[in-house]
């Protein structure tokens, strides 16, 4: 069974990919389990698509032939298109360890007396899958939603909108189903699997 690096430490991330990996035949490899979770300073890109690419080539090897990189921003119509790309740092107000809690109640305090029709925002990503002969392989995706007026749920870890995000996709289930119509509209993976095999 071939091995996917998935190229980030966020754990949100992991819960949203694996079921996809894993039901194209490939076992996941985390960073923390490939004892490299001590890497960090990557995300030196300007766009998600570049820091994507730069995440998955920097750990493409002969080890670790198949890797997924990928990365995201927000943007909130109400702020100007903020945090943006340095979504989790916001644009350098947090360092990248900030809690979740934290972040939202800045998120919070930032959106005070917008009204939730002004309450527009996009998830802005990339993904970056590098095949065994080094080839990128990469796309570029939308998530709108609305953020509420007040946490309505729990955080979950590593994903502090979802306390907040109103939309198609509010659980965890939801967001792994709008990322599965994502990626099967990409319909990359099981054409590579094909043709490594």
């Amino acid at each position: 069974m071939p091995r996917m690096l998935m190229a980030t430490r966020n754990q949100m991330k992991y819960l949203l990919f694996q079921p996809l990996f894993e039901e194209a035949g490939f076992e996941i490899l985390t960073l923390a389990a490939a004892g490299l979770n001590h890497v960090s300073g990557l995300e030196t890109g300007a766009t998600p698509l570049e820091n994507a690419l730069i995440k998955a080539r920097y750990f493409h090897s002969p080890e670790y032939p198949w890797v997924f990189g990928d990365d995201a921003g927000l943007e909130i119509d109400a702020l100007n298109g903020e945090p943006g790309v340095e979504t989790r740092r916001w644009g350098g107000q947090f360092t990248e360890d900030v809690d979740d809690q934290t972040w939202l109640d800045y998120l919070m305090q930032r959106m005070q007396g917008v009204p939730l029709e002004r309450r527009t925002a996009s998830i802005f990503a990339a993904w970056a899958l590098l095949a065994p002969d080094g080839v990128a392989y990469w796309r570029d995706v939308r998530f709108p939603f609305t953020i509420a007026q007040e946490p309505f749920r729990p955080i979950l870890p590593g994903s502090p909108l979802t306390a907040v995000r109103i939309g198609n996709a509010e659980t965890l289930e939801e967001r792994r189903a709008e990322i599965r119509a994502e990626w099967q509209r990409w319909g990359l993976l099981p054409e590579l699997v094909k043709r490594f095999e």
